[in-house]
Protein backbone atom coordinates (compact mmCIF):
# COMPACT_ATOMS: atom_id res chain seq x y z
CA UNK A 1 0.00 0.00 0.00
CA UNK A 2 1.49 3.43 -0.91
CA UNK A 3 1.80 6.34 1.46
CA UNK A 4 -1.32 8.58 -0.20
CA UNK A 5 -3.86 5.22 0.18
CA UNK A 6 -2.56 4.69 3.65
CA UNK A 7 -3.11 8.57 4.74
CA UNK A 8 -6.75 8.52 3.60
CA UNK A 9 -7.09 5.13 5.29
CA UNK A 10 -5.41 6.68 8.60
CA UNK A 11 -7.40 10.18 7.88
CA UNK A 12 -10.97 7.66 8.03
CA UNK A 13 -10.15 6.25 11.50
CA UNK A 14 -9.02 9.79 12.96
CA UNK A 15 -12.67 10.69 12.30
CA UNK A 16 -13.84 7.56 13.81
CA UNK A 17 -11.61 7.38 16.65
CA UNK A 18 -11.41 4.23 15.60
CA UNK A 19 -8.23 2.02 18.27
CA UNK A 20 -6.48 -0.27 17.13
CA UNK A 21 -6.51 -3.73 19.19
CA UNK A 22 -3.42 -5.96 20.65
CA UNK A 23 -3.35 -9.09 22.47
CA UNK A 24 -0.85 -9.66 25.62
CA UNK A 25 -1.54 -13.37 26.69
CA UNK A 26 -5.37 -14.29 27.42
CA UNK A 27 -5.89 -10.41 27.22
CA UNK A 28 -6.82 -8.10 24.81
CA UNK A 29 -6.24 -4.50 24.68
CA UNK A 30 -6.78 -1.19 22.39
CA UNK A 31 -4.71 2.00 21.46
CA UNK A 32 -6.91 4.79 22.18
CA UNK A 33 -6.49 8.40 20.65
CA UNK A 34 -4.95 10.51 22.33
CA UNK A 35 -6.79 13.09 23.92
CA UNK A 36 -4.73 16.44 25.17
CA UNK A 37 -4.81 15.19 28.70
CA UNK A 38 -2.90 12.11 27.68
CA UNK A 39 -0.62 14.10 25.48
CA UNK A 40 0.63 16.32 28.68
CA UNK A 41 1.08 13.24 30.70
CA UNK A 42 3.02 10.89 27.82
CA UNK A 43 5.48 14.21 27.21
CA UNK A 44 7.01 13.63 30.51
CA UNK A 45 6.96 9.47 29.88
CA UNK A 46 8.70 10.92 26.40
CA UNK A 47 11.03 12.91 27.70
CA UNK A 48 12.50 10.71 30.04
CA UNK A 49 13.03 8.46 27.01
CA UNK A 50 16.08 9.92 25.06
CA UNK A 51 14.46 9.39 21.66
CA UNK A 52 17.07 9.64 18.75
CA UNK A 53 14.29 11.33 16.61
CA UNK A 54 16.92 11.11 13.54
CA UNK A 55 17.06 7.08 13.74
CA UNK A 56 13.03 7.17 15.19
CA UNK A 57 12.49 8.12 11.26
CA UNK A 58 15.12 6.64 9.74
CA UNK A 59 14.47 3.23 11.36
CA UNK A 60 11.87 3.27 13.35
CA UNK A 61 11.95 -0.18 14.39
CA UNK A 62 15.82 -0.17 15.61
CA UNK A 63 15.34 2.62 17.31
CA UNK A 64 11.80 1.66 19.27
CA UNK A 65 14.25 -1.49 20.48
CA UNK A 66 17.00 0.82 21.76
CA UNK A 67 14.46 2.06 23.81
CA UNK A 68 13.07 -1.27 25.31
CA UNK A 69 16.19 -2.67 26.00
CA UNK A 70 17.27 0.78 27.97
CA UNK A 71 14.09 1.77 29.78
CA UNK A 72 11.79 -1.04 29.11
CA UNK A 73 9.63 0.50 32.19
CA UNK A 74 9.58 3.86 30.79
CA UNK A 75 8.33 2.57 27.56
CA UNK A 76 5.58 0.24 29.71
CA UNK A 77 4.40 3.48 31.19
CA UNK A 78 4.10 5.02 27.41
CA UNK A 79 2.29 1.98 26.37
CA UNK A 80 -0.22 1.94 29.46
CA UNK A 81 -1.40 5.73 28.79
CA UNK A 82 -2.16 4.30 25.32
CA UNK A 83 -4.23 1.83 26.64
CA UNK A 84 -6.51 3.96 28.64
CA UNK A 85 -9.59 5.84 27.74
CA UNK A 86 -11.29 7.77 30.29
CA UNK A 87 -9.67 10.51 32.60
CA UNK A 88 -10.45 8.35 35.67
CA UNK A 89 -8.61 5.59 34.35
CA UNK A 90 -5.68 7.33 33.33
CA UNK A 91 -5.42 9.17 36.46
CA UNK A 92 -6.13 5.91 38.62
CA UNK A 93 -2.60 5.05 40.22
CA UNK A 94 -3.01 1.68 41.24
CA UNK A 95 -4.85 0.88 37.59
CA UNK A 96 -1.92 2.10 35.91
CA UNK A 97 0.87 0.92 38.10
CA UNK A 98 -0.88 -2.70 37.56
CA UNK A 99 -0.89 -2.60 33.65
CA UNK A 100 2.54 -1.22 33.40
CA UNK A 101 3.89 -4.16 35.40
CA UNK A 102 1.41 -6.63 33.59
CA UNK A 103 3.08 -5.00 30.09
CA UNK A 104 6.57 -5.31 31.48
CA UNK A 105 6.36 -9.14 33.02
CA UNK A 106 4.14 -10.26 29.94
CA UNK A 107 5.92 -8.69 26.71
CA UNK A 108 8.69 -9.38 25.12
CA UNK A 109 10.98 -7.15 23.54
CA UNK A 110 9.85 -7.32 19.65
CA UNK A 111 6.40 -7.02 20.56
CA UNK A 112 6.92 -3.83 23.10
CA UNK A 113 9.08 -2.59 20.50
CA UNK A 114 6.55 -2.89 17.26
CA UNK A 115 3.77 -0.97 19.80
CA UNK A 116 6.24 1.61 21.08
CA UNK A 117 6.54 2.66 17.59
CA UNK A 118 2.68 2.71 16.94
CA UNK A 119 2.68 5.34 20.25
CA UNK A 120 5.17 7.50 19.24
CA UNK A 121 4.04 7.80 15.86
CA UNK A 122 0.38 7.42 15.92
CA UNK A 123 0.15 11.20 15.01
CA UNK A 124 -0.59 11.64 11.87
CA UNK A 125 -2.26 15.66 12.51
CA UNK A 126 0.86 17.18 10.05
CA UNK A 127 0.36 14.76 7.62
CA UNK A 128 -3.69 15.24 7.30
CA UNK A 129 -3.00 19.37 7.41
CA UNK A 130 -0.37 19.01 4.34
CA UNK A 131 -2.75 16.72 2.67
CA UNK A 132 -5.95 18.61 2.90
CA UNK A 133 -3.75 22.09 2.02
CA UNK A 134 -4.71 23.63 5.19
CA UNK A 135 -1.30 25.09 6.40
CA UNK A 136 -1.33 26.66 2.52
CA UNK A 137 -5.49 28.13 3.29
CA UNK A 138 -3.62 29.09 7.06
CA UNK A 139 -1.11 31.46 5.39
CA UNK A 140 -3.68 32.67 2.58
CA UNK A 141 -5.66 33.95 5.94
CA UNK A 142 -3.02 35.50 7.84
CA UNK A 143 -2.20 37.56 4.16
CA UNK A 144 -5.31 38.57 3.65
CA UNK A 145 -6.11 39.43 7.56
CA UNK A 146 -2.81 42.02 7.12
CA UNK A 147 -4.59 44.09 4.53
CA UNK A 148 -7.47 44.68 7.13
CA UNK A 149 -6.91 47.98 7.91
CA UNK A 150 -8.77 47.91 11.14
CA UNK A 151 -6.34 50.21 13.30
CA UNK A 152 -8.91 50.57 16.01
CA UNK A 153 -9.61 46.64 17.61
CA UNK A 154 -7.27 45.38 19.90
CA UNK A 155 -6.78 41.52 20.58
CA UNK A 156 -5.63 40.42 24.37
CA UNK A 157 -4.39 37.24 25.71
CA UNK A 158 -4.08 33.88 23.64
CA UNK A 159 -0.35 33.86 25.48
CA UNK A 160 -1.18 29.84 26.00
CA UNK A 161 -3.05 26.94 25.06
CA UNK A 162 -5.45 28.04 27.51
CA UNK A 163 -6.79 30.81 25.34
CA UNK A 164 -5.52 29.38 21.95
CA UNK A 165 -7.25 25.76 21.95
CA UNK A 166 -9.13 25.17 25.12
CA UNK A 167 -11.21 28.08 26.27
CA UNK A 168 -11.69 28.68 21.66
CA UNK A 169 -12.88 24.97 21.66
CA UNK A 170 -14.98 25.39 24.46
CA UNK A 171 -16.75 28.49 23.35
CA UNK A 172 -16.78 27.46 19.56
CA UNK A 173 -18.90 24.45 20.35
CA UNK A 174 -19.90 24.95 23.70
CA UNK A 175 -18.17 21.84 24.97
CA UNK A 176 -17.04 21.36 28.56
CA UNK A 177 -13.51 21.71 29.89
CA UNK A 178 -13.47 17.88 30.61
CA UNK A 179 -14.64 17.09 27.30
CA UNK A 180 -12.00 19.28 25.37
CA UNK A 181 -8.65 18.29 27.42
CA UNK A 182 -10.13 14.55 28.13
CA UNK A 183 -12.65 13.46 25.83
CA UNK A 184 -11.67 14.28 22.39
CA UNK A 185 -9.23 13.07 20.29
CA UNK A 186 -6.17 15.92 20.05
CA UNK A 187 -5.89 15.30 16.41
CA UNK A 188 -9.31 16.05 15.55
CA UNK A 189 -9.67 18.71 17.93
CA UNK A 190 -6.42 20.56 16.24
CA UNK A 191 -8.13 19.35 12.87
CA UNK A 192 -11.47 21.39 14.02
CA UNK A 193 -9.66 24.44 15.01
CA UNK A 194 -7.52 24.70 12.11
CA UNK A 195 -9.75 23.73 9.71
CA UNK A 196 -12.95 25.68 10.87
CA UNK A 197 -14.76 28.04 8.58
CA UNK A 198 -13.78 31.90 8.85
CA UNK A 199 -14.35 34.86 6.99
CA UNK A 200 -12.72 38.52 6.62
CA UNK A 201 -14.55 41.26 4.94
CA UNK A 202 -12.33 43.48 2.72
CA UNK A 203 -12.92 46.76 1.43
CA UNK A 204 -12.31 47.39 -2.51
CA UNK A 205 -9.08 49.27 -1.43
CA UNK A 206 -8.13 46.68 1.00
CA UNK A 207 -9.41 43.80 -1.93
CA UNK A 208 -6.21 45.31 -4.42
CA UNK A 209 -3.56 45.15 -1.42
CA UNK A 210 -4.45 41.18 -1.16
CA UNK A 211 -2.35 39.18 -4.11
CA UNK A 212 -3.79 35.71 -3.22
CA UNK A 213 -6.74 34.57 -5.36
CA UNK A 214 -10.94 35.13 -3.85
CA UNK A 215 -11.35 30.97 -4.30
CA UNK A 216 -11.57 27.88 -2.06
CA UNK A 217 -12.69 24.17 -2.38
CA UNK A 218 -14.60 24.06 0.91
CA UNK A 219 -16.80 20.77 1.34
CA UNK A 220 -20.28 21.60 2.54
CA UNK A 221 -20.78 19.00 5.87
CA UNK A 222 -24.21 20.21 6.05
CA UNK A 223 -24.97 18.72 2.91
CA UNK A 224 -25.43 14.63 1.92
CA UNK A 225 -24.05 14.61 -1.10
CA UNK A 226 -21.09 16.71 -0.36
CA UNK A 227 -20.12 14.71 2.02
CA UNK A 228 -20.43 11.65 0.09
CA UNK A 229 -18.36 12.82 -2.94
CA UNK A 230 -15.61 13.81 -0.70
CA UNK A 231 -15.31 10.33 0.73
CA UNK A 232 -15.78 8.71 -2.43
CA UNK A 233 -13.55 10.83 -3.48
CA UNK A 234 -10.84 8.74 -1.49
CA UNK A 235 -8.91 5.48 -2.59
CA UNK A 236 -10.01 2.71 -0.62
CA UNK A 237 -8.37 0.07 -1.93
Amino acid sequence: MDKEKQLELDIADTIIDRPKGFSVGRRHYYLYPITLGKLFLQKRVIENLDINTELLQANPYVEALRLVETKKEECCLLLTYHTLRTKREVLDNRKVTSRKENFFKAMDKEDLATLIIACLTGDKTPLVIQHFGIDEEMKRMSEVAKAKEDRNTFCFGGKSIYGTLIDAACERYKWTYDYVVWGISYTNLQLLMKDKVSSIYLTDDEMKAVHVNNTNGMIDGNNKISVMNAIHGMDWE
